[in-house]
């Protein structure tokens, strides 16, 4: 996993802001997995979630817009499934992007870049959770065929290809976030047109521009 983890390194290497933006990015491509699960089982608020990542779009382009952070973590918290309570897949993509969105509001509160890079690595936490479940019906026996299939499996690679272009998408943008910028990325993850579980994407991010 060479590549996953020069990622993570090459993420570390940015600046704060370019962190951020590149996380929010990613929870772009997770969101959709929370709206889902939200559709089908009737729990959460997907419109919170939604509004609280345009508010960080907001946040990383308008510097001294004033933003109660701490009360949104603390409605996230509401809607963030229980897995105990659902007997269904669908609850971990679901905990996963709360899990995330948390992380990143508490990487703004707390002005801490490495809860932006856990953003990415929950984002890959998630996939490969899925591969494992589709791998159970594959005769896979041992751990090391497992971490094989998981790494070698094109969602994965898709993952780790997607957060390697951010960076480099990012990389140039060392003196902060325009609202340009921020339609620039939105507008890659439209293009790409998968969340990050390879749900085909809807035209959602198009709600969202500033």
């Amino acid at each position: 996993m060479k590549q996953k983890a020069n990622n993570f390194q090459n993420m570390r290497e940015l600046g704060f802001y370019q962190q951020a933006a590149i996380a929010a990015t990613l929870l772009e491509r997770m969101l959709p997995n929370y709206q889902l699960f939200s559709e089908v089982t009737g729990f959460g608020d997907a419109k919170l979630c939604r509004d609280i990542l345009n508010l960080v779009w907001e946040w990383l382009f308008v510097k001294k817009v004033k933003i109660n952070f701490e009360r949104l973590c603390e409605e996230l918290e509401l809607a963030t499934p229980d897995q105990s309570q659902f007997d269904m897949f669908g609850v971990y993509p679901a905990i996963d992007t709360a899990t995330a969105l948390d992380s990143m509001l508490n990487g703004i509160l707390s002005q801490d870049p490495t809860e932006f890079v856990n953003v990415a690595k929950i984002s890959q936490a998630s996939v490969a959770r899925l591969i494992e479940y589709q791998a159970e019906e594959i005769d896979i026996t041992t751990e090391a065929e497992l971490k094989k299939w998981v790494r070698d499996h094109e969602l994965m690679e898709y993952e780790m290809d997607c957060l390697s272009e951010l960076i480099e998408l990012v990389t140039p943008l060392k003196d902060g976030f325009q609202r340009e910028q921020v339609q620039m990325l939105k507008a890659w993850v439209r293009e790409q047109g998968l969340s990050n579980l390879g749900m085909e994407l809807v035209a959602e991010t198009q709600n969202s521009d500033g």
